[in-house]
């Protein structure tokens, strides 16, 4: 039978608890920065939602390729994106190939840099594209 070492009472050891401290850490860390991913595609998603539902409100594709662009350069996602947020308008025409009665689609990236992210230094950035369609009322004026 063999017996037990006076000095093995199970508990950790200060190693230990350093490598579980380090663990944790990072876990925090990677937690926080899926937490800010996923806010940045949010915000992304909500511009371009905005962004097509005000062009879907312009009497015409050129004009509504503008008002996409003003108001995303006028979001607050201009501040989170590097090199600003580009927005991209697509439409679709009606049945009888007229801009009333078709639907506007509108996508918005930004290129998010992971240390913005992290909140400590990383390297890389991560771009989010969302897009957003919206129909374009037949009987606008």
């Amino acid at each position: 039978m063999t017996g037990r070492l006076h000095g093995d009472d199970g508990i950790a050891t200060p190693v230990e608890m350093m490598y579980l401290l380090i663990f944790c850490l990072v876990a925090v860390l990677f937690i926080g920065f899926l937490g800010r991913l996923q806010a940045a595609g949010v915000e992304v998603t909500n511009t371009a939602q905005a962004a097509a539902r005000v062009a879907s409100q312009a009497p015409n594709s050129s004009v509504a390729q503008q008002a996409a662009e003003d108001l995303v350069a006028a979001s607050s996602l201009t501040a989170r994106c590097g090199g600003g947020a580009r927005v991209r308008v697509t439409w679709t025409p009606s049945s009888s190939g007229a801009w009333q009665g078709g639907s506007v689609t509108t996508q918005v990236s930004c290129t998010v840099h992971n240390r913005s992210l992290t909140g400590v230094w990383a390297p890389g950035s991560r771009t989010v594209t969302m897009s957003d369609t919206q129909p374009i009322d037949r009987y606008q004026r």
